[in-house]
């Protein structure tokens, strides 16, 4: 019976350490994922985290994570989450897009104004004079009843898909390099030198042969704002402009002036993203002779590494078919 006792005592002893060390290296694996004298750098969307990543490279106790993204809807209109916040109260630095695509931005700096921000948007808006002015909306009978979520759209009075334009995107990479080196210097040259590399995979691997050929100086039409920049890089003329999203009411007379500049300016392609623009897009298909063709905008969906690039030379080839 004693001897019974015996093994019993020494079962549970040799349970407890176990069950001690697991506890051990669970928490020291947790605690060195995320150690506490890591850079933890924050992103605010798809576009901004691969350049951040493209950035940082393989710097050493910087760690790169991007805030949580809707599957569908505008990035104007995202409100943050739980988990966003939580992430946030953890962040060194926020990196983000800027020229009003943040909607949420004013409540970060209020939750949390000790948090550095770098605004590429902000970065490059004065060396890269291609960014365009956003569309006046046409007026309407009923244009007391436009919602909050509509008018945000406007209120920076620029179209902020400047990522759309790889010209301009190479100018956010340089800003994101030169905001991290500003805050932490002891990486200063790797910074610098990935930013570097990642333009230059960029202007070598960005495959516009052919379609710019084919629409440098025609007109077009965009069923989304982030295409004008599309087409400006193509060197086309953007004609018509209607900026689709979940929150977009379009009435029956701004639907007929658009299908009536199409026709009027000979337009044969037609930029639009799939989920907002399907049912626009067969309309057009229906009333005119131009062809709509359906692109990404970078913001739905989970990419990594050189995806920017994959994504734009899909976008070409698409058009590219198209013709």
């Amino acid at each position: 019976m004693k001897k019974k006792y015996i093994f019993v005592l020494l079962l549970l002893i040799s349970i407890s350490v176990v069950l001690l060390g697991g506890t051990f290296f669970y928490v020291k694996l947790n605690n060195n994922q995320n150690d506490e004298s890591d850079l933890l750098v924050m992103t605010s969307c798809n576009p901004v985290y691969l350049a951040t990543v493209n950035v940082v490279g393989d710097a050493d106790g910087v760690i790169v994570q991007n805030l949580s993204q809707p599957t569908t809807g505008c990035l104007h209109d995202y409100t943050l989450t739980t988990e966003d916040m939580k992430n946030l109260s953890k962040a060194d630095v926020l990196v983000v897009n800027g020229g009003g695509m943040e909607g949420y931005l004013e409540d970060v700096v209020e939750a949390y104004p000790n948090l550095p921000i770098i605004d590429t948007f902000e970065a490059v808006e004065e060396t890269y004079p291609v960014i365009i002015e956003e569309e006046a909306e046409e007026e309407e009978e009923d244009h007391d009843h436009v919602t909050d979520s509509e008018e945000h759209h406007h209120d920076s009075g620029v179209n902020s898909h400047i990522w759309m334009s790889e010209e301009i995107y190479a100018g956010q990479v340089q800003a994101i390099a030169e905001g991290l080196t500003a805050i932490d210097s002891s990486h200063a040259k790797l910074y610098a030198s990935n930013a570097d590399t990642f333009i230059d995979v960029m202007d070598s691997q960005i495959d516009t042969q052919g379609v710019d050929e084919a629409l440098s100086g025609t007109n077009v039409a965009v069923l989304h704002e982030a295409f004008a920049y599309t087409a400006q890089s193509l060197g086309a003329n953007v004609v018509a402009t209607m900026d689709l999203d979940e929150e977009r009411q379009v009435s029956a007379g701004e639907v007929s002036s658009f299908i009536d500049t199409i026709k009027e300016n000979d337009v044969k392609i037609v930029l639009a993203e799939y989920d907002y623009g399907h049912a626009m897009g067969e309309l057009i298909t229906e009333q005119t002779e131009a062809k709509v063709v359906y692109l990404e905008t970078l913001v739905h969906g989970d990419y990594s590494g050189l995806d920017y690039i994959t994504v734009l030379n899909k976008n070409y080839a698409v058009i590219k078919n198209s013709l």
